[in-house]
């Protein structure tokens, strides 16, 4: 992981990439999409310091485009809401492979994160990696299940509908490891570790936070939910950050989408 200070090319091409998730989750196609690729594509040949960097949020965003054209046909074409929710998902895996292909193309090693989280390390309070209080990564994370627990439940208990529950455990079982493991594989996992690489950790958290949060805009959550999901985003990457593994995030995650399947928020009651 890099200490580089965040340059002004940093910057813009950050927001460039953040521009680009907001263009292609609102349904603007080829025009502005393809402006915002031609520039980073000129800034990625014309600066090799950041030859790496553009060419993998470059190679994000078309692949992100792919994504959402092919999600509209599946949920155009498949009746079932269910398997078409599933399939949608499954689609990530075609932007996480597309950026391991970028790395070894540009031969940059990735890992994915997928290895034994570190528990007994510390998250500090306020700055994260130092702070005047500290708490373990096992700790922190039985504490923010119990939060989402204690939020959760009021709310299926409210909008929950006992019996079609029982219909859908299979779905929310699979939904939610599917959903879990790819989202945290491809912001946690794959494009986390390149920007945190490649320029720095703070960097790294704000960009794929607030990416990750945007991207919800394309399955149809309206823009204000979607930069709340960009708090979550945050944690999420905190959490791998510390703990040096996607997996501690990916089981977080796996319960939130359990209770928001059971709350009706996945597939209306």
């Amino acid at each position: 992981m890099k200490n580089t200070n965040v340059s002004m090319i940093h910057i813009f091409v950050g927001i460039l990439y953040l521009l680009g998730m907001i263009v292609i989750s609102y349904g603007f196609r080829t025009p502005l999409v393809l402006f915002i690729a031609v520039i980073i594509c000129v800034l990625a040949i014309a600066r090799k310091e950041v030859r790496y960097l553009n060419s993998s949020l470059l190679t994000f965003l078309l692949s992100f485009y792919v994504y959402t054209f092919l999600r509209e046909l599946f949920h155009r074409y498949i009746d079932n809401l269910a398997i078409a929710i599933i399939l949608d998902r499954l689609l990530l895996s075609l932007i996480i492979i597309s950026l391991v292909i970028t790395a070894s193309f540009c031969r940059k090693p990735i890992t994915l994160n997928l290895r034994k989280p570190k528990w007994d390390n510390q998250i500090y309070f306020p700055f994260v990696t130092h702070g005047f209080h500290s708490i373990k990564i096992s700790l922190f994370l039985k504490l923010s299940i119990l939060g989402n627990v204690a939020i959760f439940l009021p709310l299926i208990f409210i909008f929950g509908d006992w019996e079609r529950m029982k219909d859908l455990l299979i779905f929310a079982l699979l939904f939610s490891i599917v959903n879990a493991f790819l989202e945290e594989l491809l912001w946690r996992g794959t494009l986390f570790q390149v920007l945190s690489n490649e320029v720095s950790l703070l960097y790294a958290v704000i960009i794929t936070s607030l990416a990750f949060g945007l991207h919800h805009i394309a399955i149809g959550i309206p823009f204000a939910a979607a930069i709340s999901f960009s708090i979550g985003g945050i944690f999420f990457a905190i959490v791998t950050s510390r703990s040096e593994s996607v997996i501690p995030a990916i089981l977080w995650h796996f319960i939130i989408n359990l209770f928001m399947v059971f709350s009706g928020f996945i597939i209306p009651y």
